[in-house]
């Protein structure tokens, strides 16, 4: 109870005018307030006649408290933190799709740009319900899909890339890092990057150490199977501490890709809000409707 707080306090303010409405009925209901200014108290109770003591419970009491107890409920008292309902209950992923020109060699069948949008759809249907976003880069880097759970939609934008759709050809890897941690740090969700690319400029090692360098990197290699890595990929992915999966003919490589997609990966920005206060007000609302169970009394008014 040391964390007890109202989330609206200033709902409050609504306690002002029925303290003050009340008040004045109150006194109104007093029929020996004029006779209080000429009388002494004790004398005045042996000498008015017909009058009735005011009952300690009555509509007006009632109506007060209502007032009061709606205006807490309003006001939300909280003291325990809950799981937002909007938050992921698994990472987000960030897919960096490289679209230059030397993704259309045919070393790896049908090309390597094409075995990367097979393999990213082999990845969608192996994270079934899990947050993926696609980012596609090449001398310049693009959002294509925000975070979505959506896997279909991510597989059709990712059908139509080409690097003839790029304004630039060349290689953007800093820059699509620093996109891909500005998309997470939006959506509020914890997650990680995962890079489809063949190779790795060397002018892109200070841009790539650089770029959001809490993040969480893995690459995939696009290349030809028992063919070296690329020594800037292998270069850049040892800068930042990054695994590196080969190519594989069958699913293990996107298998390891999505189990460290799921034990790896940057937590949620404080910002984001993962948890959330909840909302104790609602506990209020039984005792709401015990005491308006009372005008159903006949004759009751709020006088």
């Amino acid at each position: 109870m040391d964390e007890l707080h109202l989330l609206r306090p200033q709902w409050l303010w609504a306690l002002v005018p029925v303290v003050l409405i009340w008040f004045g009925l109150w006194r109104l209901q007093d029929q020996t307030s004029a006779w209080k200014k000429i009388f002494d108290p004790h004398l005045l109770e042996h000498l008015v006649v017909g009058t009735k003591k005011r009952k300690l419970l009555r509509p007006i009491h009632l109506a007060l408290t209502l007032w009061i107890l709606c205006a807490i409920a309003m006001a939300g008292p909280t003291w325990q933190r809950e799981p937002s309902p909007f938050a992921d209950d698994t990472a987000g992923l960030v897919v960096l799709l490289k679209a230059s020109t030397t993704m259309d060699a045919t070393d790896v069948q049908p090309s390597r740009l094409e075995r990367s949008k097979h393999k990213l759809r082999d990845l969608l249907e192996l994270r079934e319900g899990a947050s993926t976003g696609l980012i596609v880069y090449s001398g310049s880097a693009h959002l294509v899909m925000p975070l979505t759970r959506d896997d279909r939609m991510i597989t059709a934008m990712a059908a139509e890339l080409s690097p003839d759709l790029m304004p630039v050809d060349g290689d953007a890897l800093g820059e699509a890092l620093d996109l891909a941690a500005n998309l997470l740090d939006r959506a509020g969700v914890p997650g990680s990057v995962l890079v489809l690319a063949d190779a790795v400029s060397p002018s892109q090692a200070s841009a790539v150490a650089a770029a959001a360098p809490d993040m969480p990197v893995q690459f995939l290699a696009i290349k030809p199977p028992n063919a070296p890595l690329d020594p800037g990929l292998q270069q850049t992915a040892g800068a930042r501490g990054a695994s590196v999966t080969p190519l594989t003919i069958d699913q293990s490589d996107v298998e390891r890709i999505a189990q460290r997609a799921q034990s790896n990966f940057r937590a949620a920005p404080v910002a984001g809000g993962g948890e959330r206060w909840r909302d104790a007000g609602y506990y209020v609302l039984p005792l709401i409707a015990l005491v308006a169970l009372a005008w159903s009394r006949k004759g009751w008014v709020v006088t």
